[in-house]
């Protein structure tokens, strides 16, 4: 099946965003400013370096501390040639010009958003992590039901930390939800990740708890719980 008939853009959960208001973030607050990742080589770069240190301890779990760079140079070549989708829906932030953050949203229908070249991370990691990279991989995609917008990931470099670039990101993620018409936004954060309380602060509260057993231990890491943070939307746009 193409990417064209995987994803529908005639879907209005997957279709161009519509609405006057402008985006949180498409103007400098505090000189932090949001905009869509760009098929470069410096964003592509950027993107897969912070998300390799962001989540460090889950990627030297599944292919050891010593591949992390080559992990980072995988993610940065995969962040390469993908499809419009994988872009509209890959978030920079930047303070006074600068990339310090990075978010990604799923919508319906993205489960599959961008592919890999498996020779390409097979050169770099060998095959026994590659094996496990990419159980990974499948184990972590989320499945997003209609009318549901998921925050996949968002992190902000240590350099930007206290500056607000979560709060916006999380904000900008909303204006992104409601756009297309989703009712819920949701995401899943570690019980011991302080980002809890960002989250919490805007507006998201705890529906389920998950623990970190049988294939997602093996390739998260230790024994631990998931929380599942959810929001409700207005879907009301001006």
């Amino acid at each position: 099946m193409s990417y064209e008939q995987y994803n529908n853009f005639t879907n209005p959960v997957t279709s161009q965003p519509v609405g006057n208001s402008p985006a949180p973030g498409a103007t400098p607050i505090n000189g932090v400013t949001i905009r869509t990742l760009q098929d470069t080589p410096t964003d592509a770069e950027f993107a897969g370096r912070l998300l390799v240190e962001a989540f460090r301890g889950k990627f030297a779990h599944n292919v050891t501390e010593q591949k992390l760079p080559a992990t980072a140079r995988y993610m940065a070549a995969n962040n390469r040639g993908q499809t419009p989708a994988f872009y509209q829906r890959t978030l920079v932030a930047e303070l006074e010009g600068v990339p310090v953050g990075l978010m990604q949203l799923k919508f319906h229908g993205d489960k599959y958003l961008n592919t890999a070249d498996d020779n390409v991370l097979i050169s770099e990691l060998g095959c026994w992590r590659t094996l496990r990279f990419v159980c990974f991989t499948l184990v972590t995609d989320e499945d997003v039901k209609l009318g549901k917008c998921y925050v996949d990931h968002i992190c902000v470099d240590d350099s930007a930390r206290g500056r607000g670039v979560g709060k916006l990101l999380m904000e900008r993620a909303e204006y992104e939800a409601r756009q297309r018409q989703c009712h819920t936004i949701y995401l899943g954060v570690l019980t011991t990740n302080r980002a809890k309380g960002l989250y919490e602060r805007q507006g998201y509260h705890v529906t389920s708890t998950w623990s970190m057993c049988g294939c997602l231990y093996c390739c998260i890491g230790p024994p631990g719980k998931i929380y599942h943070m959810e929001k409700p939307l207005s879907t009301n746009i001006p």
